[in-house]
């Protein structure tokens, strides 16, 4: 997270009210293992250095993210109990729950020792066991990250013409017992 998110989260977390704040604005950062997040802030040009500029203009769910926008001198790596993928008029998002721990940094250096400190002390043993579909079979996790990413409408539009070719086909059905019967 940039700069004003950083200090608003820091100062919940420092008053003890995590447990009570809840953002439930979706976000299109989608979740990931701790040391794969802090590598991330590590090594990605924009989160990486406080006078970093945004390269290419955005909108996240309507908010304008101007190209040349600057990070600011403050970023965070945030963990949260959970989270969920949800599907809102402007796309596909992820709402995260609580936030339990935030880790402040400045540069991307910042975050060498905590990276090392992870991964000296990470244990496969306490790894969630991973869903078969993320490990070798390619069709299964397209057919999981297209329902993931389905729009309200998508899911109208389906189910439209779910019911449609169930109708076309009972109509085939009962024009072929009747063809039967006329015979």
């Amino acid at each position: 997270m940039d700069t004003e998110e950083t200090e608003m989260l820091s100062q919940v977390l420092a008053a003890d009210l995590g447990h009570k704040f809840h953002n439930q604005a979706p976000n299109q950062e989608g979740p990931g293992h701790r040391a794969c997040m802090i590598y991330s802030a590590m090594i990605c040009p924009f989160l990486a250095g406080p006078g970093a500029r945004r390269g290419r203009a955005g909108n996240t769910y309507g908010m304008e993210m101007p190209k040349g926008d600057v990070r600011g001198g403050k970023a965070g790596v945030v963990a949260y109990d959970g989270y969920e993928f949800t599907s809102t008029p402007a796309g596909p998002g992820v709402v995260y729950g609580h936030p339990l721990e935030l880790i402040e940094y400045e540069s991307g250096e910042d975050l060498l020792g905590e990276l090392e400190k992870l991964l000296q002390n990470e244990d496969a043993d306490d790894l969630a066991p991973c869903p078969p579909w993320l490990l070798d079979d390619e069709a299964a996790v397209e057919v999981a990250f297209k329902r993931a990413i389905r729009t309200p409408e998508d899911v109208a539009r389906l189910n439209a013409a779910r019911h449609a070719e169930q109708t076309r086909r009972k109509k085939q059905k009962q024009a072929k017992a009747s063809r039967r019967r006329n015979r």
